[in-house]
């Protein structure tokens, strides 16, 4: 009985410490969770929302052939399917509510911040230091980036399965149980499906053998050999989805090997510098210019100052151990995207530190610790300068968050930082043509193209801005510039559009057709080129280019509509009524016209009741030609 008791004493202790672990991470999770509500106003924005999710034909289908789709294609010339996948289930139950998709976003960012505070507790065995690390990594500014914007979903997921993976490595170190390492492989190979990034994972897994001594190196090492080939593999198909490795060339002709060894040591230390004090970010920060042919001093310095960092790590005696895990951690993850091979047209990016920042919060977590243990003033101190810290970077978020409400407040935000970014200009304009703002449009387009005279992109943007405007001589200029610097396929059919409003229906089919000889299956192509045909009144020409549009595509209501049309021309009456209810049945906008149109097939027809029917719902939408057509059946 006393034993019984005496047990029981001293497990409440234990339970109590547990509950009060779990406790503490909680709090952080609920503060997160307050901190990103106003993430869940936000909308979609232009930077690669649209072309992810918002305009992205893939995930509107979950059928075994949807999902074939999904695992054999690219999104944003990335192969990252479990991210479709994620975005296809939230489209079939949301559709486009932006809310439900910022909420999975921080969801997902929460499970992240329990998977690190799981991560650090088990490599450090100290619920304090996981603790600090959690909290820095749930309401760092550098993290908005990652949970605010839709389109870094990728980067969230990727992340769960990659904590995941470490934390059952670690596992795995203890127990040496098989099944974890498989576990660990199943893990990784999620998080690649999820993004390519994720390939860091077998150099991290080093940087943590090194860190808990793992003996002998040679089992550490092929343990490793599978995350090698998958990340091999993964490594071709990424560089494949980008079309190829010319980026590389073009990144080696800009810089020198020397300037390349000093980006590169920028990147790094600009990682570290944004984390201890994230001032002015932003989301584009594009390689450096060399005006007069030289970098900018700093990076010039940015190598001498790594060295200078690394022999200090060398020779720190007995914190060598952890001040070099912190920095190989960091540098490990980060391996992919401090352009020791350029990925982008961008040369450091906030959501990149999202993983690497768990190596600089562990010897941060790990330095106030000790510094708490110092005794009561300093536990003290320790104590209040973590809460100002977090009170000043919840702050910095919070302000981060609005500025990833919608594609204007972004660009603005970026413009506001720095004037000298076409892309920015041209994205800003971009937002304002959708808002219907399309003079000011013209003017974002103008300074983007003051900026880069070369720039396709705007100068067919602008053409369309002046084409909404009824200026087509303006667009069609505009529309020949943007082809002179790359022939693209949408500008030759945005250009024949532009001629057939001109009243230059040949000109407009040569274009049209131009496409067509080298894609024969461009739909978008075939319809313009049959509308060219019909309002030139070729009907058999037009009628053989709506039937190939229909062949490719059956729902293509606006080819259903006018190749009914025109066959109610040629007199095909009775097919005519069929494809003419087909482009009402699909939910095309003009039903004004479809119905007229059915009206005057069902009088040839001889169906007089149907046919003034048919006439009086087109009446009833507005279309003044349909009283006119009633007016003279009555007059009969």
């Amino acid at each position: 009985m006393n034993q019984g008791r005496g047990k029981s004493k001293h497990s409440r202790p234990v339970k109590s410490r547990r509950l009060g672990r779990w406790a503490a991470a909680g709090i952080v999770l609920i503060a997160t969770a307050v901190l990103y509500l106003p993430a869940l106003d936000n909308g979609f924005t232009n930077w690669d929302d649209d072309r992810q999710v918002v305009a992205n034909p893939v995930i509107r289908d979950l059928s075994p052939e949807g999902l074939k789709s999904i695992f054999s294609s690219f999104t944003v010339s990335l192969y990252q399917p479990l991210t479709s996948l994620v975005f296809a289930v939230q489209y079939r139950f949301f559709e486009l509510d932006p809310r439900a998709y910022h909420a999975v976003n921080v969801l997902l960012h929460l499970a992240n911040i329990l998977l690190v505070y799981v991560l650090v507790r088990s490599l450090s065995q100290r619920t304090a230091i996981a603790l600090i690390v959690a909290a820095l990594f749930a309401i760092h500014p550098l993290g908005v980036e990652v949970v605010a914007w839709v389109s870094s979903l990728s980067i969230l997921l990727s992340t769960s399965f990659y904590l995941g993976a470490l934390i059952v490595y670690l596992t795995y170190t203890r127990s040496g149980r098989i099944w974890h390492l498989a576990v660990v492989y199943g893990l990784f190979l999620l998080a690649l499906l999820a993004k390519f990034s994720a390939a860091t994972l077998p150099l991290v897994l080093v940087v943590i053998d090194l860190y808990l001594g793992r003996r002998p190196v040679r089992r550490v090492l092929v343990e490793k050999a599978p995350f090698v080939l998958l990340s091999i593999v993964f490594g071709v198909i990424a560089v494949y989805a980008r079309g190829g490795a010319s980026h590389l060339q073009d990144f080696a002709l800009r810089y020198s090997l020397l300037e390349r060894v000093c980006i590169v040591s920028y990147s790094c230390l600009w990682y570290v510098g944004k984390l201890l004090y994230p001032a002015n970010l932003s989301v584009f920060y594009p390689f450096p210019s060399k005006p007069d042919g030289w970098l900018p001093v700093v990076f010039y310095l940015a190598p001498l100052i790594l060295v200078a960092l690394a022999g200090g790590v060398w020779f720190s005696g007995r914190h060598r151990r952890l001040l070099a895990f912190a920095a190989l951690f960091m540098v490990a993850s980060l391996v992919l995207v401090i352009q020791v091979v350029p990925i982008s047209e961008l040369m450091v990016c906030d959501r990149y530190a999202y993983i690497p920042c768990i190596g600089l919060f562990f010897l941060v977590g790990t330095l106030i610790v000790w510094i708490a243990s110092r005794g009561r003033i300093w536990t003290a101190v320790a104590l209040v300068s973590m809460v100002v810290v977090l009170g000043l970077l919840g702050h910095s978020t919070f302000r981060r968050i609005e500025v990833w409400k919608d594609s204007l407040t972004l660009w603005n935000d970026v413009i506001g930082k720095r004037t000298d970014l076409w892309v920015a200009y041209l994205n800003r304009g971009l937002a304002r043509a959708e808002a219907g703002r399309h003079e000011a449009a013209i003017a974002d387009l103008d300074a983007a193209l003051r900026l880069n005279p070369n720039s396709d992109l705007a100068l067919n943007n602008r053409a369309g801005c002046y084409a909404y405007l009824g200026n087509w001589q303006a667009a069609l200029r505009d529309f020949d510039g943007a082809i002179q610097v790359k022939p693209k396929p949408d500008y030759l059919i945005n250009r024949g559009i532009a001629k057939r409003r001109m009243g230059d229906p040949p000109g407009a089919i040569g274009d049209f057709s131009t496409v067509i000889a080298a894609d024969p299956l461009n739909v978008r192509a075939l319809c313009e080129r049959a509308d060219a045909y019909r309002e030139a009144g070729n009907w058999t020409a037009a009628i053989a280019d709506y039937e190939n549009v229909l062949r490719l595509y059956p729902a293509h209501s606006h080819a259903a509509l006018w190749l009914g049309a025109v066959l109610l021309q040629t007199g095909d009456s009775e097919r005519a009524v069929t494809l003419l209810n087909r482009a009402i049945d699909l939910g095309h906008p003009d039903l004004g016209s479809a119905y007229l149109f059915i009206g005057i097939a069902y009088q040839r027809l001889g169906q007089r009741e149907l046919g003034i029917e048919a006439l009086r719902k087109s009446q009833e939408r507005g279309d003044s030609r349909a009283t006119a057509e009633l007016r003279r059946i009555q007059e009969e």
